[in-house]
């Protein structure tokens, strides 16, 4: 379903850096209503400045706090409900990573990655339902990863959220599709984003071949040009979408060449 965004009404979390943050700015572009969900309160309303400043009055919400905190993933569909009359699309872009391998995996570890990654936006889905429900041309778009696509060595308890988020995405797209509401998977590969220096365990690392990394901005683009064309699934890193591709046809091959980074 094609779409536009003007004057849609968008919770999107994890809205203080990375991804998130740039595609606050592009959805602010193509004139959409925002509530903007992040841990750090001082970086939102950096961001909400420089929305303001750029593109006038639109509506910016901010909610700051853990996503993880059901209070705080209550407050944010009621602001979206309350302040802006109703909800047309729900991003789903709060993640957090770790890098181990499995054995060395912590069980805090386990559990703070599927918090974040997969519970947390399971269940702000499930808020949101109701109000999408009656949204204009609803959607929602869930963030994985190309390790949510394909294992990789040392991503195991990252990428295995990741999976379930893909897993989900499908099952969503579905059942969904009775409402009208369509969902966008997006499994992004190596972006310039703070995803490294906030890792919440790293205790050892691929060393893969050099690969340029794609920069935020590229994928927040691609990101609103899928929801605009109401796409189903989008791997916006070349690199990434060779690596699912090989992996289909070939995954004897892949496992050989990953088993090589242990």
């Amino acid at each position: 379903m094609r779409r536009s965004l003007q004057g849609k009404r968008i919770l999107l979390t994890g809205a203080s850096s990375g991804i998130g943050s740039v595609l606050a700015h592009v959805l602010a572009k193509e004139g959409a209503n925002l509530v903007l969900l992040a841990r750090r309160k001082a970086l939102l309303q950096e961001i909400a400045g420089q929305l303001r400043q750029q593109f006038g009055e639109q509506k910016t919400i901010l909610v700051d706090g853990d996503i993880t905190d059901s209070d705080v993933r209550h407050r944010a569909v009621q602001s979206a409900v309350e302040q802006l009359g109703g909800l047309d699309i729900l991003i789903n872009n709060a993640g957090v990573g770790a890098t181990a391998l499995v054995e060395d995996s912590t069980s805090e570890t386990l559990r703070r990655i599927f918090e974040v990654n997969f519970f947390a936006l399971f269940e702000l889905t499930q808020l949101a339902l109701p109000h999408l429900k009656k949204g204009a041309t609803p959607m929602v778009v869930n963030l994985s990863s190309i390790v949510g696509l394909r294992g990789v060595p040392h991503y195991g308890v990252y990428g295995a959220a990741k999976f379930a988020v893909t897993g989900l995405s499908e099952t969503m797209r579905a059942e969904f599709s009775r409402h009208g509401i369509d969902v966008l998977l997006v499994c992004p590969g190596t972006t310039q984003t703070e995803f490294f220096d906030v890792l919440y365990q790293s205790t050892s690392a691929p060393t893969f071949p050099m690969h340029r990394p794609v920069t935020s901005e590229y994928v927040a683009i691609r990101i609103v040009r899928a929801m605009k064309q109401g796409k189903r699934k989008i791997i916006p890193y070349f690199p990434a979408a060779l690596l699912d591709t090989l992996n289909r046809f070939c995954p004897w091959f892949v496992d050989k060449i990953m088993a090589k980074y242990v």
